[in-house]
């Protein structure tokens, strides 16, 4: 196991499967783990990592497409997972058995440490039991992630505010989900207050985040369906040229691929 400074990275990120990587010094953490155990560990291999030195799993919330590894990953490597009480009691009969010592019941807005790790997390809009973001606090700049979020409350955005590094959701663009085939219940969920990040509010926070301080943000949990990753960059990169941001000089945004792991960042 290697010694370096931070490397955080999406092994996977959309409605399939959601699972990051971050890591600093000896310290190994994955912030969620929705997808399978072995497209875990082949994630894994092809950034220069191994399952067996991870940490521990921080879960965001309880749906499947954050949860599907959880498991297996605790049997296979008895790795400690994370979660509030809310998302335990709501992911039990989906895990399978696990060693009752690897559950760890985190008090949002509680800081916690695991080795060379600081975390906390904090309350998110979603549609689920207790879902939170996670901020990861390393010597070298915090790491936050906050995808699965319907809108960009001022408490969020104060959570994160000064990450040197920043997931967060542009999961639909307005035009092709409204457009689009979702039945209109289902449009409505997804634009809504506990559903999911546009690519224009997604915009907005990331230059109000670059004003704290933020110099590098993955575009994450990107619709299949309702986005395209041109169409996020699109949308992001012109509201800060806009404003004067010379996007690549001041600041670089990358995409959180769905199907494929993604450009890690190294600082």
């Amino acid at each position: 196991m290697k010694n370096f400074g931070v490397k955080a990275c999406a092994l996977r990120s959309g409605s399939s499967g959601n699972s990051i990587f971050i890591g600093c010094n000896q310290t190994r953490l994955l912030v969620d783990a929705g997808i399978s155990a072995k497209s875990i560990e082949q994630s894994l291999r092809a950034i220069g990592e191994t399952a067996s030195d991870l940490n521990g799993i921080l879960v965001t919330h309880e749906h499947s497409d954050h949860i599907a590894g959880v498991g297996v990953m605790m049997r296979c490597y008895q790795l400690p997972v994370y979660a509030t009480q809310e998302t335990w009691q709501a992911i039990r009969d989906s895990i399978g058995r696990v060693n009752p010592d690897l559950i760890h019941v985190i008090e949002p807005n509680r800081r916690q440490s695991i080795g060379d790790l600081v975390f906390s997390g904090f309350p998110t809009p979603h549609d689920a039991a207790s879902p939170v973001g996670y901020r990861i606090e390393t010597p070298n700049g915090d790491v936050s992630v906050f995808t699965d979020i319907g809108f960009p409350e001022p408490s969020v955005l104060a959570a994160v505010s000064g990450s040197k590094l920043v997931f967060i959701e542009a999961n639909y663009d307005h035009d092709m989900l409204m457009g689009g085939s979702y039945p209109a219940m289902l449009k409505e969920r997804i634009a809504g207050r506990d559903g999911h990040l546009s690519n224009d509010e997604c915009a907005a926070a990331v230059y109000n985040l670059l004003e704290s301080g933020t110099c590098y943000f993955a575009l994450s949990h990107i619709s299949k369906e309702n986005n395209h990753p041109d169409l996020a960059l699109l949308a992001v990169n012109s509201r800060l040229e806009t404003a004067g941001a010379r996007v690549g000089q001041d600041l670089l945004v990358d995409i959180a691929h769905c199907h494929a792991v993604s450009n890690p960042f190294v600082f």
